[in-house]
């Protein structure tokens, strides 16, 4: 056809606070509705944030218009009929052409929101001050990133019927024609189709030659490697962590006879029951069959009812993805008054996801480490042989309630997306990672105004509300230098100044967390950029081995890589992260940053090399005398050991930083052996 380049089959995906700005260092420490940061942005004034999500519910108090000025009179959005908006969410829109299975009438064919994710997601990007509490936890002030921002939603995703790829693509280029400064879309993507067969990777590359950057969520197919969505290197990817806060309650063990002193637990739960205080079984040791087939309390009709009845039942967690609502649940069926629900991998540590479900028994969640030491007083254990000791032992589960200031934070979510990128290893993805664990903000009509879930998708917002008050402090800075600067200023220490840890208490490798842990404050003053633009990313794109036809599908530039006299390497691309994908011999790669911090100034790299990788950096030192001055420098990289004794598919992390005594401008380095 005419005027077709490229004709792509149809995808339908899925959708992937009070506390977390806190914890990010935006709000101080004495009042929840200042900050530094935000009074530098203005919180984040007439910034316009365009959400992808399921709609918006206008009625919240999170998008009440009180004290904002005018709508910007760049804005050519519109508000379809049928809804009430207002001067804070100031346009709106829905899309269903692409997508023939949404079940009309159980959803609402308008821009409003039945399902509650993208009310959650808008009012964590821009959210305005509101007070809140989910059922009576983490009660504070709920507030996005950026309160003064103004919001523009377009429904792409639809209750039963995901979000199509047709929906998406037309939604984003409205959003770019509307005027959005930002876009923040938490729907999945794909994790290794070419770039130019992925059409929102596209329609983000249109939006990047617009100046505006589009944050993406990385995906909740973690924790295996090579599950990140949105892999292209103009587009904003973000993991997930926790934050410093717990939802939980005590958990007491005792003996009711001898002297053996007890134990106190810290438990994750989410019931709003009394006190509860019973005899505690082992559900290994209340099997029907008389064997240990019930401990993971997967199946109710496993579970001996007369052993069971009115007791506090321990039952194991094995993997990430069982339900601890199941494993109650299966309890209650069958007579349990209560269920501790231990980790037996490492997979709690202060990182449950929370389900918004109501629990109808009392319930606690213990850590790996926590149930260790339980299952070590519970037994009485002679030449290992291990008798639990059944009557005298006494459990008890108290009231729920917030926990703040919890150590060590931040972790990484077991849920979220790794990488490596299976498109290319020679750009290191996610990007960044934010709050997106129990994170509490705007829900839909219902039972709660206020409520928390979890997901890359709560982690996504973080970021744009930090990119739309980066905007408001930088107006004139490209995507690319507002990525590298969020992205360079990242924490990589947890609140106990150690390594951000994984769900197996191991630190985590950049594949997780990308550059780091989201620091906004220090991403307003970064000091030094890596700077981006259309033709560098078309020129990366040449050096995938993409001929003609694929880089115009993405650019629309014509016969643009065989009128290139040197295409550069992949890992030529001035990004603020260096990957190589497949090291055999010495490469050196180029990066140019730019001085955004005072004129005069030194800055000294440091490196601390990936294991078995000699790096050097040349020059050591760079001395600027003037601000938007650029800069030059090489790293060379190389194998001290024979590739041969490297295993195949292998990655090894460092970093170097450049410093001028007041800036710690970070990048990641990561170096592979991917033999093709």
């Amino acid at each position: 056809m005419k005027g077709v380049l490229s004709v792509i089959p149809n995808v339908i995906f899925n959708t992937t606070t009070t506390n977390s700005w806190k914890f990010l260092g935006v709000e101080s420490l004495t009042s929840p509705n200042t900050g530094a940061l935000w009074n530098q942005a203005k919180y984040g004034q007439d910034v316009i944030i365009g959400m992808v999500d399921t709609g918006i519910w206008p009625e919240s108090v999170s998008f009440k218009d009180t004290a904002l000025g005018p709508i910007p009179s760049r804005w050519k959005g519109t508000c379809v009929e049928g809804e009430q908006f207002t001067q804070k969410l100031i346009g709106a829109r829905y899309y269903s052409a692409g997508n023939p299975n949404i079940p009309f009438p159980f959803e609402y064919n308008s821009a409003r929101d039945y399902q509650g994710h993208g009310t959650h997601t808008a009012s964590t990007a821009g959210g305005a001050f509101a007070a809140a509490d989910w059922n009576g936890y983490a009660d504070g002030t709920a507030k996005g990133g950026a309160p003064r921002a103004r919001i523009a939603m377009y429904k792409v995703c639809w209750y039963l019927a995901g979000c199509s790829w047709v929906d998406m693509v037309a939604a984003m280029e409205d959003a770019i024609a509307d005027g959005v400064d930002l876009m923040s879309i938490s729907i999945s993507g794909l994790t290794d189709a070419p770039f130019y067969q992925d059409t929102v990777g596209i329609a983000s590359f249109h939006a990047m030659k617009k100046g505006i950057l589009v944050n993406f969520a990385a995906g909740n197919s973690g924790p295996e490697l090579k599950t990140t969505n949105h892999n292209e290197p103009w587009s904003f990817t973000v993991a997930a962590t926790s934050q410093d806060r717990l939802l939980g309650a005590y958990v007491h063990i005792k003996t009711i006879r001898g002297s053996q002193p007890g134990l106190r637990f810290k438990g994750t739960a989410f019931t709003h029951f009394p006190t509860l205080t019973a005899p505690l079984v082992l559900a290994s040791e209340a099997s029907i069959w008389g064997d240990n087939s019930a401990a993971y309390c997967s199946d109710s009709t496993t579970l001996d009812s007369s052993k069971i009845s009115g007791k506090i039942v321990f039952c194991l967690k094995g993997t990430p993805r069982e339900s601890i609502f199941d494993k109650s649940e299966n309890v209650r069926l069958a007579g349990g008054a209560g269920v501790i629900i231990g980790d037996t991998k490492g997979l709690a540590n202060y990182t449950l996801q929370l389900s918004p479900v109501n629990y109808n028994i009392p319930a606690a969640y213990l850590t790996a480490q926590d149930t260790q030491h339980f299952i070590d007083y519970v037994k009485e254990c002679d030449l290992n042989v291990c008798v639990f000791r059944d009557q005298e032992v006494q459990a008890t589960i108290d009231p729920g309630k917030t926990f703040l200031q919890v150590q060590p934070a931040p972790k990484m979510a077991w849920f979220s997306s790794s990488g490596p990128s299976g498109v290319t290893t020679n750009i290191l993805k996610p990007d960044i990672a934010a709050p997106g664990l129990d994170v509490v903000a705007a829900w839909i009509n219902g039972e709660s105004e206020f409520l928390g879930i979890s997901g890359t998708s709560m982690a996504t917002p973080h970021v744009a509300g930090t990119v739309a008050l980066m905007k408001a402090i930088h107006p004139k800075w490209s995507p690319a230098a507002i990525k590298s600067a969020i992205m360079t200023s990242a924490k990589t220490l947890d609140n106990q100044q150690h390594r951000i840890t994984n769900l197996f208490d191991r630190p985590a490798s950049p594949f997780s967390t990308g550059s780091g842990l989201l620091n906004p404050v220090a991403a307003a003053d970064p000091g030094l950029i890596y700077d981006a633009g259309p033709l560098d990313y078309t020129l990366f794109l040449c050096s995938l081995g993409y001929g003609d036809t694929e880089v115009e599908i993405i650019t629309g530039e014509v016969n643009f890589c065989s009128m290139q006299k040197r295409i550069p390497s992949p890992s030529d691309l001035n990004y603020p992260s260096v990957s190589v994908g497949n090291l055999i011999r010495p490469k050196t790669i180029t990066r140019t940053v730019t001085n955004v911090g005072k004129a005069v100034s030194v800055y000294k790299v440091t490196v601390e090399a990936p294991k078995g990788v000699k790096v050097t950096i040349t020059p050591s030192t760079l001395s600027f005398t003037n601000t938007q001055k650029t800069k030059s420098f090489k790293i060379q990289l190389e194998r001290t050991l024979s590739v041969d004794g490297v295993s195949p598919e292998s990655y090894v992390f460092g970093s170097f930083t450049w410093s001028d005594g007041v800036h710690k401008v970070r990048s990641p380095i990561v170096v592979g052996h991917t033999p093709q």
